[in-house]
């Protein structure tokens, strides 16, 4: 499989396997939930500046990163401490117990004559989750999480159970940074990926960029190889890029022979601004390669078509089109990387999509294209792109793209306005 350097962000001085033959002590559990309880009460004094302060001071960095590797300790400690069969909620209710962790969420009223309380933000609401994958008895997943401001940051800890002991292998935590949005929150996703007719395994896991005001923020998803032995956990696969918070939950499943992250994404036509964007990658012995389902539907294929690298995107055209697609690609691709400064702005939006008449599973898709003239203060229009698509089974193909509608479709508009 081909590996990547490991990143800043993934943990690698991983500890040694959590001994069954070293006696468990429940001093040694207190102990550990007492440290992880003294760097807390060291982050809930700090107030913030402000209620949407993005700024985290070196101090606080500091304790942050501090709190994190108490936290790793005392979940180390627990995996010490748990029975042979290491009963995944039992863990998460010990966890809980000794951080305070899990209480029910208390939506306050608001009342603008009540000053906002800019103490007690970080480090607070912990929260602690321990998994084990479905028919993996050997592995379980811990994740916990806290509050900082404007979001959360999430730690994961997988341990797998070799022999009679239980070895930590992999620490999946963002590095330590300056603003909120270093943190590994927003959202915080993972599964365990079986590798086919082995006991190998992978882990899919991916993170929001935590913000203070903006709709959109960025995400990053990675897949990691287990630490075993001397070997420390790799970086196999990272995906950055970009999506729209709060109106869809994001969700990330294994798929046979790969994984699936599902999000909501801008669209290039404003006025209808997002669209769910699907990423399916399937894990061969040597790569990562993007397949389909990209889109739910035909206008937002060809959005993402237009919207991906082309090294992606001719991957899901006609082969022998591939020239001119290319030449439409870049000229699309360039006029979204426009300069806001420039006297002309180019604004792009879809037109109907109409179904043809010389096959059930070709489909037009137009794209118009104008211009918002500084100078008039008025909108140019400018000649339409009409998109030939194919369907196929949960795919789409790119066939064509040109100035001239094909005269077969002449269908109704399917995805008008209603």
């Amino acid at each position: 499989m081909r590996i990547f350097l490991v990143s800043g962000f993934l943990a690698l001085l991983l500890t040694p396997a959590l001994r069954a033959d070293h006696a468990c002590s429940q001093t040694d559990l207190q102990a550990a939930a007492q440290r992880a309880k003294a760097v807390q009460s060291q982050l809930l004094a700090y107030k913030i500046q402000d209620e949407i302060d993005a700024q985290v001071p070196v101090l606080l960095q500091a304790q942050i990163r501090a709190f994190k590797k108490s936290l790793a300790a005392l979940a180390d400690t627990a995996l010490q401490c748990a029975p042979e069969d290491a009963n995944p909620k039992l863990i998460e209710t010990t966890l809980a117990k000794l951080l305070d962790a899990n209480k029910p969420v208390i939506n306050e009223v608001y009342d603008p004559k009540k000053p906002p309380q800019l103490d007690h933000i970080y480090g607070d609401g912990i929260n602690v989750k321990v998994t084990a994958p479905p028919n993996m008895p050997k592995i379980r997943l811990v994740k916990i999480s806290f509050d900082i401001a404007c979001g959360d940051d999430s730690l994961l800890l997988v341990y797998e159970k070799r022999g009679n002991s239980w070895s930590k292998a992999i620490l999946w935590q963002s590095p330590e940074y300056d603003l909120v949005s270093g943190a590994f929150g927003d959202f915080f996703q993972y599964q365990v990926l079986p590798q086919k007719n082995t006991a190998d395994w992978l882990l899919v896991a991916g993170h929001g960029y935590p913000w203070c005001s903006s709709r959109m923020s960025a995400f990053d998803v990675d897949v990691i190889q287990p630490a075993h032995d001397k070997t420390p956990q790799q970086l196999l696969f990272h995906k950055h890029g970009y999506y729209s918070r709060f109106s869809v939950p994001v969700t990330i499943k294994a798929e046979p022979g790969g994984f699936e992250l599902r999000l909501e994404s801008d669209m290039i036509d404003m006025d209808i601004m997002t669209r769910i964007n699907i990423y399916r990658y399937r894990v061969s012995a040597s790569e990562f390669q993007r397949v389909q389902p990209i889109a739910l539907n035909g206008r937002d294929f060809v959005d993402e078509w237009l919207q991906s690298e082309w090294s992606e995107s001719k991957n899901w055209s006609l082969s022998s089109e591939l020239t001119e697609l290319e030449t439409m690609h870049e000229k699309i691709k360039k006029l979204r990387d426009y300069n806001p400064n420039d006297k002309e702005t180019p604004n792009l939006t879809y037109g109907p999509v109409r179904p043809c008449s010389e096959s059930p599973s070709h489909f037009q898709v137009e794209l118009d294209e104008g211009w918002w003239v500084e100078q008039q203060k008025d909108w140019r229009p400018d000649k339409p792109t009409y998109f030939q698509i194919q369907e196929g089974k949960n795919s789409f193909t790119m066939h064509s793209a040109s100035g001239k509608p094909d005269p077969h479709c002449t269908g109704h508009d399917i995805m008008a306005p209603h």
